[in-house]
């Protein structure tokens, strides 16, 4: 006797759909991970980047800075307590030769060799002659600087020009190059609450100032140079000043520590060596 059959049915078992679910719950757990591994990746390297462009850039700017500076105007300041350093320097704006100054008498002018076209001399500005340490510079007690009163044309026939002042002066000494640096402000770097930032535009101080009294003076701009700088003050001072001598020059060591404060923290150590030209 004939039977019929049931036709058989197109589909899948229970236990094919939880294989298939678990292949593919595996598969996705992987490129998950490999998603985020590529994720990560990337954003490390575009930190560890960011971090050396910053670098770099505070690294050259302050290169570039200090070797015009004025020779010995060059201090520093740390303070671990109070978890800042500074960095204060002269920037020149001329220098040339003088023809006469008063020295060992007074007199309430000088002569002098007028700069370079584009170099104009200017009532308000500093004039140095050999300053031998940052007291000559900053201190005009010390008699190696003083501020110009008015400045007389220049003499058509030997490029000659008169400088005034407001009152008698008197140099301490002479340079043995007869050489003179015209200045007007100082400027200032200060690594504080691991960011570094530049101060220009106020008026130079007998004594060197912290970050605080920089932001209280008159005229005083600043602007974020560098972030995420994180020297151990007491350990790591990251400004360091080898004092020049008048047979060599200054050295100023700059030692940064950059840190990427991400999910992997990571330092990064960066040692320059800035030498100022002395030529006092």
């Amino acid at each position: 006797m004939y039977l019929p059959t049931r036709p058989k049915s197109s589909g899948f078992t229970l236990i094919e759909l939880i294989l298939v679910i678990v292949i593919l719950a595996i598969v996705g757990t992987f490129s998950a991970r490999f998603l985020g591994w590529g994720a990560q990746y990337y954003v490390d390297v575009t930190e560890r980047q960011r971090v050396l462009d910053d670098s770099r850039f505070i690294v050259e700017r302050l290169t570039r800075e200090l070797r015009n500076a004025l020779p010995y105007s060059l201090r520093v300041k740390t303070d671990a307590s109070a978890n800042y350093a500074c960095l204060e320097y002269v920037p020149i704006i001329t220098s040339g030769h003088y023809l006469t100054i008063p020295v060992n008498s007074s007199d309430n002018k000088l002569s002098l060799i007028s700069p370079s076209t584009g170099n104009t001399l200017a009532s308000g500005q500093n004039i140095s002659i050999y300053p031998t340490n940052p007291d000559k510079v900053y201190n005009v007690l010390n008699q190696q600087t003083y501020r110009i009163n008015s400045v007389e044309a220049v003499e058509t026939d030997d490029d000659s020009q008169q400088i005034n002042f407001a009152n008698n002066i008197n140099f301490a000494s002479g340079s043995p190059a007869k050489r003179y640096y015209i200045w007007q402000t100082p400027v200032s770097y200060c690594l504080e609450n691991n960011k570094i930032y530049r101060y220009q535009g106020y008026s130079a101080g007998v004594n060197q100032y912290n970050p605080t009294q920089l932001k209280a003076l008159s005229g005083v701009s600043y602007h974020l140079m560098a972030q995420d700088v994180s020297n151990q003050l007491t350990t790591e001072p990251p400004f360091r000043l080898d004092s020049s001598g008048l047979i060599r020059h200054a050295q100023v060591a700059l030692y940064l520590k950059f840190s990427r404060f991400t999910d992997n923290t990571e330092d990064m150590f960066f040692y320059h060596l800035v030498q100022v030209p002395n030529a006092p």
